[in-house]
């Protein structure tokens, strides 16, 4: 497969620190994969698999802005902390009425054992050392916990980025196909369970403003054609869920 430039991988740290430096894109590619998706919601496959074990204490890492752990305190009254190395996702999520706190996954400023589950949704793929990140999960997670973490596949929406003539091949470095192996370096289990659907776009503009939102692929914005007919992408994501040993 081709690989990104430098500049363009999704872990490289300069491009990650820009990109959340704000919400717009994020919220914007957030609402646009809630409303289009048909088949499996992977957000709600993540949320499932944190309230299966009716957690107590939740970390949320990688919180952006926040939504997922307001709705873990609301709908499973778990005592919730949210982090993320974005200061003004961490203010978003704060503002929800989420604990929420200014930090680095790869260093996590808790104690041992400190949490019953561990959600970290679409972060491991913009981390640089993600063995270190995926054990310092462990680490905080008391034994027999839980973590949960979710990425996407390397052909995810790879229909869309051909229709619009844009190279679509990628190597992600934490994805559906690699996922699972680094995961099972830390956890005595892990669960692998895909969420494949589609999207279907009605309108061109629905199209433009989803392709100027991607963190790599916004230039392409401008290639989106006219057309009448729906337009069918497929999409695929992953959630894995782990347990440590107890």
């Amino acid at each position: 497969m081709t690989e990104r430039p430098d500049d363009f991988r999704l872990d490289n740290p300069m491009l990650v620190r820009w990109e959340f430096a704000s919400e717009e894109r994020l919220t914007t590619r957030n609402a646009i994969y809630r409303k289009l998706i048909e088949g499996l919601n992977a957000e709600e496959v993540l949320f499932d698999a944190v309230a299966e074990v009716s957690p107590q204490h939740v970390l949320d890492v990688g919180c952006g802005a926040g939504e997922m752990a307001e709705r873990i305190g609301r709908e499973l009254g778990s005592e919730v902390i949210a982090l993320d190395f974005s200061q003004r996702m961490v203010d978003l999520t704060r503002a929800r009425g989420v604990e929420a706190v200014l930090g680095d996954v790869q260093a996590l400023p808790f104690e041992d054992g400190r949490f019953d589950c561990v959600a970290a949704g679409w972060l491991l793929y913009h981390v640089a050392d993600r063995d270190r990140a995926i054990a310092e999960c462990a680490r905080v997670l008391r034994p027999g916990g839980r973590f949960v973490t979710a990425t996407l596949a390397d052909e995810n929406l790879a229909d869309l980025w051909e229709y619009l003539g844009v190279p679509s091949e990628r190597t992600l470095t934490f994805s559906t196909a690699n996922g699972a192996q680094q995961v099972a370096r830390h956890f005595a289990h892990v669960e692998v369970i895909e969420a494949e659907g589609a999207f279907v776009f009605t309108s061109p503009e629905e199209m433009r403003k989803f392709v100027a939102s991607d963190m790599t692929r916004a230039h392409a914005a401008p290639n989106v054609p006219q057309f009448t007919e729906p337009v069918r992408v497929r999409s695929h994501h992953t959630v894995f869920v782990a347990e440590k040993a107890a």
